[in-house]
């Protein structure tokens, strides 16, 4: 399964304030982290001229089944849910432990899908 994580940088969780520029994308199997990549919007733009508004986020997420982030507006919130992505609120900064946390709770629910 691979899990989105709303990152301005590559590394950590943007700020709920920020706009967000792009989404670190984690391959997970087994609880495990498989890969790594990120996605810009910017990039996404240029590759996909037509692309406009939250319709970019959801073209960028399109074989995720989670959001994590710090934070996100109602309307953004019920895109993402409509389209069966889930989504995780954390406090935490850093991608890679946001993610854990994610995992953990996942497993800890059997909501964890391979």
């Amino acid at each position: 399964m691979k899990v989105a994580v709303e990152s301005n940088d590559g590394k950590t969780i943007k700020s709920p304030l920020d706009e967000t520029k792009g989404y670190l994308i984690f391959d997970v199997e087994d609880a495990d982290i498989k890969g790594i990549e990120y996605r810009s919007k910017n990039d996404f733009r240029r590759r996909n001229k037509k692309a406009v508004g939250n319709s970019n986020a959801k073209s960028l997420l399109c074989d995720c089944g989670i959001v994590i982030t710090r934070g996100m507006d109602r309307n953004h919130l019920s895109e993402l849910k409509k389209n069966g992505v889930d989504v995780f609120v954390t406090f935490n900064k850093h991608a890679e432990d946001a993610l854990r946390a994610c995992i953990k709770e996942r497993l800890m629910t059997e909501q964890l899908v391979h």
